[in-house]
């Protein structure tokens, strides 16, 4: 399989890891890219190429570690105790809250993202255990019948068109 057509769960946890780090760091490149872009633009505007690539760098440093983190430390976890269940998600979710309280100087904020982020990993591995959705997507492929935001034809009528051989009241009468 392509590491480009990857997906974090196409296989178990314990196994590929540079595919899922490569999966993790790749969303994260697009999100973060954006949300930096945004605040440099809209808040910090530093002066020069060289200030603008270092507030980058503060801005994303954090995000591409935290991923990095939750992904070794549940491989790791995953290994050391040979079995495949929530705690190893809790534990990498642990270790990313307080790495991350680290890298921002905030260790009283760690902690506490630290819980938050044990909690809702375990809370994604017992969903990907129990066969249900936790972070609800949008379908693959829609085809709406009269077309929506999303499609090029914009058909943005109030009523269903008319059925065949429909004549008006006007035209019945003559």
């Amino acid at each position: 399989m392509s590491i480009f057509k990857y997906s974090y769960y196409d296989t178990p946890d314990g196994h590929d890891l540079v595919k899922k780090l490569f999966y993790t760091n790749k969303k994260v490149s697009i999100i973060g890219f954006g949300l930096a872009s945004t605040e440099i633009i809209l808040v910090s505007k530093p002066f020069g190429y060289l200030n603008t690539v270092y507030r980058y760098g503060q801005l994303m440093g954090p995000m591409f570690a935290a991923t990095t983190t939750f992904c070794i430390v549940t491989h790791v976890a995953t290994n050391f105790r040979g079995k495949d269940d929530m705690l190893n998600y809790a534990i990498g979710g642990f270790s990313t809250g307080i790495l991350t309280g680290l890298l921002i100087k905030q260790k009283f904020l760690g902690f506490w993202m630290a819980v938050s982020m044990a909690c809702i990993g375990a809370a994604k591995k017992h969903s990907k255990l129990n066969n249900y959705e936790f972070y609800p997507t949008l379908p693959t492929h829609r085809k709406p019948i009269y077309g929506d935001f999303r499609t090029p034809y914009d058909n943005w009528t109030v009523f269903e068109p008319r059925p065949k051989g429909w004549v008006a009241a006007e035209e019945r009468k003559q």
